[in-house]
């Protein structure tokens, strides 16, 4: 752009210009003007084509997309690999309905694909005569929510049939579930009124019975027992695993489990208390599984009678209690139950302790979850006096297992710090170990009194044999715990400082890179207190330098808002 000098002269002050000048500028302002009105429509025709360019390409995008070319083979893989849920739901926006609304070639794979149909979860509402909000003299309403039920189920029923046809000749694995503690109503014999809600669903799946071979129940024992009687037993030589959570109003003591007899079935998870406190009375077959969960609670005389049947247990989950009107001993079989084939033992004792499970023996155990209500040597003294009593049961189990357990979980607040490093000591072989249960409680406005109930520098590797001596709660001889140490899993929410913390994790560090132990490849730790620095970045860099991938969550407690009452400079703030 050239410009007369005299122009570029009065850039540099504020002169008045002559006018001459002025008429000068004029013309050149005019014709800048018509300038830029000719770029700006060059650049609106421009833009127009790019747009034109650009819908065009994008089609052929869409014509040479990777997806198009996909062989359907792959397509169901992908399809069977978007099923996030185990039981997925009869829901138009979710998979595998959503895959059957893209296209018409998703359509077909998805229709086509008889692994993506065989999973389903079925929810009953439960009778029209049960729901909370329905006045039951009303007969008006009660006869609309029956019609809104019953057509709810008639549609329900025609999409399961529908869905199921589509599963082919494969394995089913269904999930039925009724609303928590609704019951039906009771007849004037006392018995349950017939339930016109759950009987066409029981109908309409009758047929497929043959291959069901996972199947997860939830409901009243009314509607269970229906379910029987439209099932016969001879229906279910699939089925492999059983899960079932039955609540009653009344007694239900002579109530069988007629599928727990069916020599097929492997795995069985039971939420009944009716049944599991009683179990002596129920005379069924329980040497074929080789997975159990009693998630309602088992009498201690109970358990061990059954495990005496299941020599081919692998997997053993159970909530385990002393009966209160049975003596410490008495009336118990203490014989020894062995479990060969025990892998997994998940224990919960409730009450006193139980001799019962001293009798266990389990010597190929891989993991083990113990967990056990505070017990005092001495119930008189005072509670700074009292010591907890010694875990008996947790250290034979973990010493019959010593040379095949891998994992550990336990609650250190339940034992005395002596026992616990009894316990680490032995389970030389253990890769992950659990410190309690991954909760953080309520935030309190109170300054809590909190102490650790375990030194966690038990776990620091010495360098040197002074090293071994100069903590009283660390092994002595240079021996170290957990050699074999690769997740670590705190939940205690300790007060341990942050300096401490990277003393322990950084020794185990470099005895991993001395080959002394296995490199510590995740660590969980919850603390009670602040943030004192960030440790981690030095800790996972310090790792990564040695060749070990670590991931290290270390989670400080939050504490309570500042006071934001009426009296607070910040109350009613609109950003708070």
């Amino acid at each position: 752009m050239y410009l007369d000098p005299t122009l570029t002269e009065l850039l540099r002050n504020n002169e008045l210009p002559l006018e001459s000048q002025l008429q000068e500028t004029r013309q050149l302002r005019s014709r800048a003007n018509e300038d830029l009105l000719h770029i700006d429509t060059e650049i609106q025709c421009l833009m127009a084509k790019r747009e034109q360019v650009q819908r065009s390409l994008d089609i052929y995008n869409i014509i040479l997309s990777p997806a198009r070319r996909l062989l359907p083979d792959i397509l169901r893989e992908i399809f069977y690999h978007s099923i996030g849920r185990t039981y997925p739901l009869l829901s138009a926006t979710e998979a595998p309905m959503i895959l059957t609304r893209v296209c018409r070639l998703w359509r077909s794979v998805a229709l086509s694909s008889p692994r993506i149909w065989t999973r389903l979860h079925i929810p009953l509402p439960g009778d029209p005569r049960s729901a909370l909000n329905l006045v039951v003299n009303n007969a008006q309403a009660l006869e609309l929510r029956r019609q809104e039920f019953s057509k709810t189920m008639a549609l329900r029923c025609q999409a399961v049939k529908e869905w199921l046809d589509r599963s082919g000749s494969c394995p089913l694995f269904l999930s039925i579930a009724y609303p928590f503690n609704y019951n039906p109503p009771i007849d004037n014999n006392g018995g349950a009124e017939e339930d016109d809600v759950a009987g066409p669903l029981f109908q309409i799946i009758r047929p497929y019975a043959p291959r069901w071979e996972h199947l997860c129940l939830s409901m009243p024992l009314s509607i269970y027992q229906k379910l029987e009687t439209k099932i016969p037993l001879d229906r279910l030589s699939r089925l492999r695993s059983f899960i079932v959570s039955i609540w009653s109003l009344g007694s239900s003591l002579g109530a069988p489990l007629r599928i727990i007899e069916l020599p097929s079935l492997k795995k069985l998870s039971l939420n009944w208390s009716e049944l599991t406190h009683n179990l002596g009375r129920h005379r069924n077959y329980w040497y074929h599984l080789t997975d159990i969960c009693f998630e309602s609670p088992v009498p201690d005389t109970d358990l061990l009678e059954l495990l005496r049947q299941c020599h081919n247990l692998i997997n053993l989950e159970v909530n385990m209690q002393i009966l209160w009107d049975r003596q410490k001993g008495r009336g118990l079989n203490l014989t020894r139950v062995l479990l060969p084939h025990l892998e997994r033992l998940k224990l919960r004792e409730s009450r006193s302790a139980s001799p019962a499970t001293l009798a266990l023996y389990a010597p190929s155990l891989k993991l083990l979850h113990y967990r056990c209500p505070f017990r005092y040597e001495d119930d008189l003294g005072s509670m700074n006096e009292r010591r907890l009593s010694r875990p008996e049961a947790l250290i034979q189990l973990i010493s019959n297992a010593a040379a095949s357990l891998q994992a550990l979980s336990i609650d250190p607040q339940t034992f005395e710090p002596e026992h616990v490093l009894e316990c680490l000591r032995l389970a030389v072989h253990v890769k992950d170990l659990t410190f309690g249960d991954n909760f953080l409680g309520p935030e309190s406005e109170e300054d809590v009194p909190h102490h650790d109930s375990f030194d966690l520098e038990a776990f620091t590797v010495p360098t040197t044999e002074s090293e071994s001596s100069t903590t009283s709660s660390m092994p002595l001889q240079n021996e170290f715990l957990l050699p074999k140490l690769e997740s670590l899993e705190l939940n205690e929410d300790y007060t341990i400082g942050d300096d401490k913390i990277r003393r322990i994790l950084m020794s185990r560090i470099d005895a991993a890179q001395r080959r002394l132990t296995s490199p510590l490849r995740h660590v969980y730790i919850q603390f009670w207190r602040k943030k004192e620095e960030d440790i981690v970045p030095e800790i996972v860099a310090r790792a990564r330098d040695l060749g070990i991938e670590m991931k290290l969550d270390l989670v400080y407690r939050p504490f309570v808002s500042p006071y934001v009452g009426p009296l607070s400079p910040s109350f009613l703030l609109p950003d708070h």
